[in-house]
């Protein structure tokens, strides 16, 4: 039975519905033994008589029906049935010997099979389309292209070790940051963030000059916020400068330091008890004064009344 070319691809590719189950394949290509037929579930190779059995063949089409251990595949599996003929001889026409038409046919038959199972895997690889001038698609030494992605030459297209693996990866983890970046950089982000940092280019510049600074306060931050909860009690101590800067001098802090004393807080508190009294005095200052001034005077004033009263008293 010769083989129709025109319906000899060598695969078939199945993909069972959703929460169908199936165990039988068609295999719609013509192949001549049971063991010229492969199929995958899933991208696994399944053996024959272990997962599987196959009818038809001899040139003919069939059917593969899995067995007991691969159950009904269902959820949507992938099966995909090729066609694998080996590369051999399977007739040998003697010379002088006459010439066996089915034999020929047969053969003839394997070839166009072998033939178009070429052509598959021939059309699975990576080609140049007809219409490009020639170029080298072989691949790099392997000392050349071992931990590398295979790129091709900006210039004459040819096959070339590209960059490492490893920075490729590290260039995908960090994909999602570049596109956040080139966003903000194109203006398509709604805050613009690098050009607003830009136009105050010139205030990072100077916050960066004094880090350090920065790094103190931000330390010390629980006591920024004391002091600004204190601003007013702040500013009213500012505004008598001048009067702290005259208790700061060191006569005023020795006289401090004596005034501070047990001794003299003790006579204070006394003090304190008279205040009114004190008070007296101090509006009678000038009174006081004249009494000082004229003490002699009223002392011997004191001394003849005195002695006029005693003569008085003894009859004189």
């Amino acid at each position: 039975m010769a083989i129709a070319i025109a319906n000899n691809s060598p695969r078939v590719n199945y993909t069972v519905a959703q929460g169908a189950s199936q165990t039988a394949f068609t295999v719609p290509f013509d192949f001549f033994d049971d063991d010229e037929v492969k199929i995958y579930v899933d991208g696994t190779l399944k053996s024959i008589t272990t997962h599987y059995s196959i009818s038809g063949g001899n040139g003919t089409t069939g059917t593969i029906t899995m067995g007991s251990a691969v159950t009904g595949i269902t959820g949507g599996s992938s099966v995909v049935v090729v066609r694998d003929v080996p590369l051999e001889r399977t007739s040998d026409f003697s010379s002088g010997a006459a010439i066996s038409r089915p034999a020929l046919n047969e053969q003839l038959d394997v070839l166009t099979a072998l033939a178009a199972d070429l052509n598959d895997r021939v059309g699975r690889t990576l080609q140049l389309n007809d219409y490009e001038p020639a170029a080298t698609l072989e691949l790099p030494a392997l000392a050349a292209r071992k931990g590398r992605v295979i790129g091709f030459n900006a210039s004459n297209g040819n096959l070339e070790a590209g960059p490492t693996i490893a920075d490729v990866e590290t260039l995908a983890k960090v994909t999602a940051d570049i596109a956040i970046l080139g966003d903000i950089e194109d203006g398509t982000d709604a805050t613009d963030a690098i050009q607003a940092v830009a136009a105050v280019a010139s205030n990072v510049t100077t916050v960066a000059g004094v880090a350090s600074n920065v790094t103190t306060v931000a330390g010390i931050a629980s006591n920024v916020t004391a002091v600004a909860g204190d601003a007013t009690d702040i500013g009213a101590v500012a505004a008598k400068a001048t009067q702290i800067g005259l208790l700061g001098t060191t006569d005023a802090i020795a006289d401090m330091n004596t005034l501070g004393t047990a001794d003299i807080v003790s006579d204070m508190n006394a003090l304190a008890a008279i205040s009114a009294k004190i008070t007296t005095v101090a509006d009678n200052t000038a009174n006081i004064n004249t009494v000082v001034t004229n003490i002699s005077t009223i002392g011997a004033k004191a001394t003849v009344d005195e002695a006029t009263a005693l003569a008085i008293a003894l009859g004189g």
